[in-house]
This record gives structure tokens, C-alpha cells and sequence, in this order.
């Protein structure tokens, strides 16, 4: 916003997906890029200091003392995948967050630690686990907000 106020052209990709909020499923914004944006800029006349020294911005992508440049094409593929406020919604009809077959880690109850894997989910606060124990598959159903994506554990 203030890089806008000062007459730049940003371009800031967010993504709208649905994630677990408030123990319910629900769609979220979230930049494409977290803590990044592009902006156009003339290199002869744009005052370097005056964007280093806006409000929110940190510090520059920069290779030796020249900023980052991104070639136009690349920027212009992916406004094509953007709505006109810069939005690539990736929730379409489908609003599960997990998918029978994926593995997760419950994170909270007597079973916390043990991972699982989706059986299905049950409504948009649910989900059936099928949890292998003493060597046996068991079932067990529990809130969606106990349970977290063991591909987000191990990175």
C-alpha cells in the first residue's frame, strides 16, 4: 500500500485456498510469495533509498548491488493465473484439506504423537483415521483441529 501511494506498480500474488481455521475448514488468503513482492521499476530513474526506507519494506532481492530482475514474461504467466485483485483461487468445489490415503500426526488428545492415516472426513470438522495399533487397523473419528499434515511435520 504505501509502495502504491508513492506511485509504484506492485504485484503481489496471494492465493486463496481453504485451511484449518477456528477447528473448521475454511478459505484463506495467503500471499503466493510470503514476505515478497514485485515491483516495476525504471533503473535509470527509481530512487533505490526511497523504496528501502518505506514503511514494511526490509531489504531488496538483490544480486551484488543491482536488484533482482525478474524478465516480463515470466510476471505476465502468472498474472495470467491471477483474478484482477491478483487472487489464484485454488479452493473450486472441493473444500478438503485432507484426502483419503494422506498421513498425519495427531497433536492433541490421549493419542497425540501417533501418526494415522485419512480414511475420510466426515463434514467440514471431522475426519476418520484408520491408526495401526498392536497390530491391528483401527478406526477412529475425531475433530479436523487435533491432527496435522505430517508432510508440514517433517519439513
Amino acid at each position: 500500500m504505501h509502495l502504491e501511494n508513492q506511485g509504484y506498480e506492485i504485484f503481489r500474488p496471494q492465493v486463496r485456498k481453504f485451511a484449518i481455521k477456528g477447528g473448521k475448514q475454511a478459505p484463506v488468503l495467503e500471499p503466493l510469495f510470503p514476505r515478497y513482492l514485485f515491483i516495476r521499476l525504471d533503473e535509470i530513474l527509481s530512487n533505490w533509498s526511497r523504496i528501502r526506507s518505506t514503511r514494511g519494506v526490509s531489504q531488496l532481492v538483490r544480486f551484488a548491488e543491482l536488484p533482482a530482475v525478474v524478465p516480463d514474461q515470466v510476471l505476465s504467466t502468472l498474472r495470467t493465473q491471477c483474478s484482477e485483485d491478483d487472487i489464484i483461487d485454488i479452493t473450486g468445489d472441493d473444500p478438503f484439506v485432507f484426502y483419503p490415503g494422506d498421513e498425519i500426526e495427531i497433536t492433541e488428545g490421549s493419542f497425540k504423537g501417533i501418526r494415522a492415516m485419512i480414511k475420510e472426513q466426515s463434514g467440514d470438522d471431522r475426519v476418520l483415521l484408520l491408526l495401526d495399533l498392536l497390530g491391528n487397523t483401527q478406526e477412529l473419528e475425531m475433530p479436523i483441529h487435533q491432527i496435522k499434515s505430517t508432510t508440514l511435520c517433517d519439513s
